[in-house]
């Protein structure tokens, strides 16, 4: 096992700076390349199906439109011809490698578009489906990092991970991948280097397997080991530095805001370098081994690799050291040059608004709620609405009263006067124990001349009047100037604006692509606030829209939100979010800072 990993050392030196400098121009081309095809490609399917912009609501139909199944075919099947191609450019690099010559990155190409036409011309497509299989389970943690640590990114796993049969799902494709990439590993040396088929190929890899498995197992684990842990610490030493630069920073508020975008970067740029390394790391690996089993190797005491000096470990992490450094401070540069509503020094005010009400201080979507919300001084309360069995329009948030009332039965089930009977307090704490579940009406009898309403409509098909008996009620209390109606589902927006043109409607995403905001029957977007961005807020301005941006909870979000110029934050914390957003400076310290972009 030492002398297999020493030789896979030693083969990986051997051509280490073509294989860093050919990796990384073939990653940032094709990665350019790809994301601009797809971009490109996303915008014609769009105009295609008849839409503008891409929201949760209309992603499924846009998914199985023609064009939208052409593009993922054409995108999919680039995808596979790119990492083919790169996967026949490494075993180039490998093979040469093994036989001493030095390749340059030139001839590492013209190897990997021969071996990449090869397979072309026998119709080998199951060799790229492996390829890609292969690609995502040896990326597997960097893509957790993706989907679960950058914006916006991160709220994709999280909402999926909330439905079981997702979890379900995503265990089973796990299970399959391993299944699948572990008897074929070297499957690619098979076909591309002695050019046999598919299938013979995989069987030869299988053998090779299945008699060092557990070598060829603790091998890849201390590979994939090693570069997680060698991310990580990376990545801490890129956040100390950054967080120590930002403290230099005049302005503690900007410093804060800045931070966690600058950590976002340099987040990006280490997932960036740590594939590119980690492919060729896993290929020179796999590569060795494969013509150690397949050939007869027998180790070269000398002339296969140049011997090294006594001090190239050390210059090797001054080097790392140095790198870390350059990317925290480009990082943090473009974060603080990036755009003027962050550098800027004039702030427009921005509302505060009370998530279901102050729902951390009271039960959330009660009067209790809306109490605590005029108390801590909000601008806004934030209430989500739907009808009962003899169409009472009243406050919840969930589908059935099971999460507040501990009974598992629709809203829409019971009469409003069966309603009076239960109560939503006690799962929040004994204090309020026996607080009911009230009407919009009674909401509004409370909030008029207290505080501004934000009543969100849920979506109860096409068939409610639920739009139409909230315009009615706000027409009642003349509650106009006092209420904007926002509703995920644009139908309900429609019709506010058809019978009561001057009430203030809202757009709920919770993710979109495209040009969403435009629309004349939307007064402002409600936005996931990962989504928000200088352009996006600037382009909405620029269209008359405001933005409002949900639900920010964090100091370094809420600082992040203020420095962008949202028009309304909707959040859980009403005193903290008015302390953030009317300061005059922040007293973060850099310990606060770390503890706020690594936890």
């Amino acid at each position: 096992m030492s002398m297999l990993i020493k030789d896979t050392w030693r083969i990986f030196k051997f051509n280490q700076k073509n294989a860093f400098v050919f990796g990384f121009l073939f990653r940032v081309v094709t990665t350019i390349l790809y994301l601009t095809i797809l971009n490109k490609g996303i915008l014609f399917a769009l105009r295609m199906a008849g839409y503008s912009y891409l929201t949760g609501a209309n992603i499924g139909a846009f998914l199985v439109k023609p064009w939208t199944l052409i593009l993922l075919l054409v995108m999919a099947v680039m995808g596979i011809l790119i990492l083919t191609l790169e996967t026949g450019c490494f075993l180039t690099l490998y093979q040469g490698s093994f036989y001493s010559w030095r390749m340059r990155p030139w001839e590492i190409l013209a190897g990997g578009f021969s071996k990449l036409a090869d397979e072309v011309q026998k119709g080998n497509w199951r060799l790229g489906l492996l390829i890609l299989a292969n690609y995502a389970f040896s990326n597997l943690y960097l893509m957790y990092r993706l989907l679960t640590h950058v914006k916006p990114l991160n709220f994709v796993l999280t909402e999926m991970l909330r439905q079981p049969w997702w979890r379900a799902a995503l265990v089973l494709f796990l299970i399959l991948l391993l299944v699948t990439v572990v008897p074929g590993l070297y499957a690619f040396h098979a076909c591309m280097i002695e050019q046999k088929s598919f299938w013979d190929g995989y069987i030869k890899s299988w053998c090779f397997v299945r008699r060092r498995l557990f070598k060829v197992v603790c091998l890849m684990l201390i590979y994939y080991g090693a570069a997680i842990i060698g991310l990580r610490l990376v990545y801490w030493f890129c956040v100390l530095i950054t967080a120590a630069a930002v403290t230099l920073l005049p302005d503690n508020r900007l410093a804060l805001a800045i931070l966690p975008a600058a950590c976002d970067r340099i987040e990006l740029v280490l997932i960036f370098f740590t594939s590119m390394l980690m492919t060729i790391g896993n290929f020179g690996a796999l590569s060795l081994q494969y013509l150690q089993f397949g050939s007869g190797y027998k180790r070269k005491e000398k002339g296969f690799y140049q011997a090294h000096k006594k001090y190239a470990n050390r210059r090797m992490a001054v080097a790392v050291m140095a790198a870390s450094v350059g990317i925290s401070l480009v990082s943090l540069f473009y974060a603080v040059r990036n755009g003027s509503v962050i550098t800027g020094d004039i702030l427009k005010e921005i509302q505060i608004t009370a998530h279901r009400g102050s729902s951390k201080a009271a039960p959330e979507n009660t009067l209790a709620a809306m109490a605590k919300a005029v108390e801590e001084l909000a601008d806004f309360v934030e209430i989500d609405v739907q009808e009962t069995k003899d169409g009472v329009v009243v406050l919840g948030h969930d589908t059935t009263l099971k999460r507040v009332s501990g009974v598992n039965r629709p809203i829409s089930s019971y009469t409003f006067e069966e309603l009076k009977e239960l109560e939503a307090g006690s799962w929040f704490s004994g204090e309020f124990k026996g607080e009911p579940i009230p009407s919009l009406e009674q909401v509004m009898e409370y909030c008029k001349g207290r505080i501004n309403i934000n009543i969100e409509l849920k979506n109860l098909g096409n068939e409610s009047q639920l739009p139409d008996k909230v315009v009615e009620l706000i027409g009642k209390y003349q509650m106009k100037e006092q209420c904007v109606v926002t509703s995920s589902r644009f139908s309900y927006l429609v019709r506010i604006r058809e019978l009561a043109p001057d009430i203030r409607t809202g757009y709920i995403v919770s993710a979109a692509y495209g040009n969403y905001y435009s629309s004349d029957t939307i007064d402002l977007i409600s936005l996931r606030s990962s989504f928000v961005t200088e352009r996006l807020v600037e382009a909405a301005h620029e269209k008359g829209k405001a933005v409002h941006a949900w639900t920010v909870n964090s100091k370094s979000e809420l600082e992040r939100m203020k420095m962008l110029g949202v028009d309304n934050i909707i959040t859980d914390y009403p005193v903290l979010a008015r302390e953030i957003v009317y300061r005059e400076e922040a007293t973060e310290t850099l310990l606060e800072y770390l503890r706020l972009v690594l936890r």
